[in-house]
């Protein structure tokens, strides 16, 4: 939702692009798919590469921490309806949260790990961390979870200015914007809950860098597609006429996501017991840049965070798929 607002704004969404040999007012952008290489200019050049900020400007020290979440079936923890918050033995300050989440899951997280090395496109939860929110987590309930009851898990990794000291648990989560001598401008730490904070803060720091001409930021009032009063909204009938997970997902925007698809049978559910729609996945080719079947079921729904989950809708994303491109 926030890059189709970007893009609802005037910005050009890439990807599959890689930037390489950036400057103050150019980078060098790699189409991954096909090789091809363009010089783009620019009044200014942002990184907000997360962990990766310091393969685009080498005088950035970023220290990766692993954050993992591990999926339940909502059931292991008796169908809850609100967030269980367990406070982690020995710490000040840190919990372990259980948070009921879509398609009847449970994810329950998270760890705070140095991840040196090589920085992995897809992180791995390790088997300590699965011990440690197991153990965690059990302290609070009466019938313990076991590793059995773990369908599926995944890990993130945070972007943390690195202070060279101390664990990572410990380190500021503040973001900081820099001015580097290469020219480009950083912004690096943070947290995505004030994603909007720190854009603002970054584009103002370029605006002020580079004295360019702008108007006062909107963010802080500025809806994402979804959001009723934002200018694609549709929903005005009542949501009752709906799937209920769809309006779940996309807000004021669901009655376009059935009313556009061109697919067959476009509220039924990709697969017996996913409460995720044919028109959904169409949805993600036509309207969110879903290029494979990956992109689909891994990076616009949740569906592959369960590997039988995804085995059982991999089918409907092959048919859409096909039928869309």
């Amino acid at each position: 939702a926030v890059a189709r607002t970007a893009a609802q704004h005037g910005a050009r969404i890439l990807t599959r692009v890689a930037a390489s040999d950036a400057s103050r007012n150019a980078v060098t952008l790699t189409d991954t798919l096909t090789g091809e290489s363009m010089r783009v200019s620019a009044h200014a050049v942002v990184n907000a590469s997360g962990v990766w900020a310091g393969e685009v400007d080498e005088s950035i020290r970023v220290r990766p921490s692993r954050g993992t979440h591990l999926v339940f079936d909502a059931e292991a923890f008796g169908n809850p309806t609100a967030a269980l918050t367990v406070p982690i033995p020995g710490e000040i300050n840190r919990f372990v949260f259980a948070m009921p989440e879509q398609l009847g899951r449970v994810y329950l997280g998270l760890t705070d790990e140095d991840a040196p090395g090589p920085i992995p496109d897809v992180p791995e939860p390790t088997q300590s961390e699965i011990t440690f929110l197991l153990d965690t987590v059990n302290t609070a309930l009466e019938s313990p979870l076991r590793p059995a009851d773990v369908i599926g898990s995944y890990a993130g990794l945070r972007p943390l200015i690195d202070t060279g000291t101390g664990r990572t648990a410990d380190v500021s989560r503040e973001h900081a914007v820099t001015d580097s001598p290469s020219g480009v401008i950083s912004v690096v730490g943070g947290k995505l809950t004030e994603y909007r904070y720190m854009a603002e803060d970054v584009v103002d720091r370029a605006v002020a860098l580079r004295g360019l001409v702008a108007g006062a930021c909107r963010t802080r009032n500025l809806p994402l597609v979804g959001a009723p009063s934002n200018p694609v909204a549709t929903l005005r009938s009542s949501p009752a006429e709906l799937p209920g997970s769809l309006v779940a997902r996309y807000g004021a925007e669901a009655p376009n996501v059935i009313a556009r698809a061109a697919c067959a049978r476009p509220t039924e559910q990709v697969a017996d017991g996913i409460d995720v729609t044919r028109a959904e996945f169409e949805y993600a080719v036509t309207h969110e840049g879903a290029l494979t079947v990956d992109d689909i079921l891994d990076r616009r729904t949740r569906i592959g965070l369960v590997a039988e989950d995804r085995a059982c809708a991999e089918s409907a994303a092959v048919e859409l798929l096909a039928i869309t491109r």
